[in-house]
């Protein structure tokens, strides 16, 4: 493995070798360039981490928990051994923050029945929305984005780098192929006696 490394890195370190072909210098400098490109979207990926934290933050501070009245009893469920009640959604009824009535659909906790009292979120128009994401959420969520414009970047740096190889490549089968039509031509020839 070690071996190979470092033959990959003789092969394009830039150096005075005669033998280094044109073509071969350019794939390096295009190898170099992917990687820099690569290293320079750090930042804006540490830029773009912190925005998504920041606006799922403002999303979750926009919500506040109201206590809802239940309207019916949370749903019961029958299991084989049993009566068992799971909860689930129940009709309630909730004042928002701006003072309006709201009714819907709130989640219940088991055995609950109508007129208990339970905390939901809502956003600022009174709706049921989910909780504001966890401190360990928001900083999942710009790890994430910030890890997806990297890998993005590094994708195109790569398919661009795959290109312009393709392309390198073609132009030296080309050349081999001149080279070794070249040679046959002198093989061909007789020899002066």
């Amino acid at each position: 493995m070690i071996e190979s490394v470092k033959r990959w890195v003789r092969g394009h370190r830039p150096d005075g070798n005669p033998l280094r072909r044109r073509s071969d210098r350019l794939e390096s400098a295009a190898l170099a360039m992917a990687a820099l490109l690569v290293l320079l979207s750090v930042w804006p990926a540490v830029m773009a981490g912190r925005e998504a934290y920041e606006e799922a933050r403002h999303a979750g501070a926009a919500r506040r928990t109201v206590e809802a009245t239940l309207l019916a009893d949370a749903p019961v469920t029958r299991l084989s051994f049993g009566e068992v009640s799971r909860g689930g959604l129940t009709s309630a009824r909730w004042t928002a923050p701006s003072g309006l009535e709201r009714t819907g659909q709130v989640p219940a906790p088991s055995l609950a029945k109508a007129g208990a009292k339970v905390r939901i979120w809502v956003g600022p128009d009174g709706r049921r929305v989910a909780a504001p994401p966890s401190p360990a959420e928001l900083r999942v969520t710009a790890v994430v984005t910030a890890l997806l414009f990297v890998t993005v970047a590094a994708a195109i740096a790569l398919l661009a780098f795959a290109g312009f190889r393709r392309v390198l490549d073609r132009g030296r089968y080309r050349a081999w192929e001149a080279a070794w039509a070249l040679s046959a031509e002198r093989w061909r020839r007789p020899r002066p006696s």
